[in-house]
């Protein structure tokens, strides 16, 4: 494994709901081989317990700046945000005043120099709640209401597709679905005051074009209205979850990364 190499830029996977970090290895712990450094911080909306009651995606940017600021501020390294379904809300907010151009107004160093989404959920203007912008209600989702959490519905005799996972076999589906835990409810029912159509930076979403949780036509919608460069793969929402399609996301991570 190669160390880490300070004139790499930093790569931060920001997660989606109901998913850990873990989920994240296969873009991980490659991209560190090819030395990077990767930080994959775990969002506060998502966990096990109630400490996710009423946290926001500004939960979530308070933790991604906690854990980059301090690289900026002593080493001045430069950052690729890598935001995921439901973590291209707050992948979006973190660019706010922290892009390269922006510190440097500031006279500080370091900052965040582009952002890829994957299947992400990118807002054209800020104003609107996850569910405005999806245009339904918390009957119509997918997931159960468990006091100030979301919990997915998923079939109890765990038979089918699971539409996060859909082009793994199924046996894989349904253990891929067994890590997954709760979300703030909070989280889908604030509206967002910085969103992906301001952010500043390059900006290149991958369409995951096998997608049966986030309809692609729905991510190129957003991608287009949010003045994404947008790039195609074969895959469903969680192309991390297969060696071949992860890599096909490194090597859009890598080549954003040396721009």
């Amino acid at each position: 494994m190669s160390s880490p190499s300070s004139t790499n830029p930093i790569i931060v996977i920001v997660h989606g709901a109901f998913h850990p970090p873990i989920y994240y290895r296969k873009l991980v712990e490659p991209l560190r081989a090819q030395g990077y450094t990767v930080l994959a911080p775990p969002m506060p909306t998502t966990g096990l317990d109630d400490s996710v009651a009423g946290t926001t995606y500004v939960d979530d940017v308070r933790r991604i700046n906690e854990s980059l600021l301090p690289l900026f501020d002593k080493e001045g390294r430069e950052a690729v945000i890598v935001g995921h379904s439901q973590g291209g809300i707050a992948g979006s907010a973190a660019t706010e005043g922290q892009t390269v151009a922006d510190r440097q107004a500031r006279g500080l160093k370091g900052g965040i120099k582009a952002v890829v989404y994957i299947a992400a959920v990118t807002f054209p203007k800020p104003g609107a709640t996850f569910l405005e912008l999806m245009g339904v209600t918390e009957e119509n989702l997918p997931y159960r209401v468990v006091g100030p959490h979301y919990v997915p519905t998923l079939p109890v005799e765990k038979k089918g597709v699971v539409p996060l996972y859909n082009m793994l076999p199924e046996a894989e589906q349904w253990k891929a679905a067994e890590g997954i835990v709760s979300q703030s409810r909070a989280s889908l029912n604030v509206p967002v005051h910085f969103a992906a159509g301001d952010v500043t930076v390059p900006k290149t979403y991958i369409i995951c074009t096998q997608d049966m949780a986030l309809p692609p036509a729905v991510q190129k919608a957003w991608a287009e209205g949010s003045g994404c460069r947008t790039i195609e793969i074969e895959t469903d929402h969680s192309p991390f979850m297969d060696d071949g399609r992860a890599n096909q996301v490194i090597d859009v991570i890598i080549d954003v990364a040396g721009k």
